[in-house]
């Protein structure tokens, strides 16, 4: 009886993981692997959570060249920062094979 109980709690173990893994994994995705999603967490680390999840995000031209593999994108509703004093419109996403990493480009 033992026996069975021992393998009933490893197949019950193996569920919570696969359960608490798979959002992770969906989650990751999600940021790597599309645009959005990184200007999304590199607005999240830049210190505006907020802003990071209700901002809309537009995919537009700039008025400088961009090179092969960037992508401009402009907020519509930019997160403000206090050291520079400027909203923070303009990010550039760059792809890295399959990934996606944006970061903050300070043109207007």
């Amino acid at each position: 009886m033992k026996k069975k109980r021992r393998k009933h709690r490893r197949k019950t173990k193996k569920y919570w993981k696969v359960l608490f893994l798979v959002p992770i994994l969906i989650l990751v995705m999600y940021i790597f692997m599309l645009p959005d999603g990184a200007v999304r967490f590199a607005i999240l680390r830049s210190g505006h959570p907020l802003s990071a999840f209700q901002t809309g995000i537009v995919e537009a031209p700039y008025s400088q060249e961009l090179e092969d593999g960037q992508i401009g994108y402009v907020l519509t509703q930019p997160p403000y920062d206090r050291d520079k004093g400027v909203e923070m419109r303009n990010w550039v996403v760059n792809r890295y094979g399959m990934i996606y990493v944006a970061e903050y480009n300070g043109i207007d």
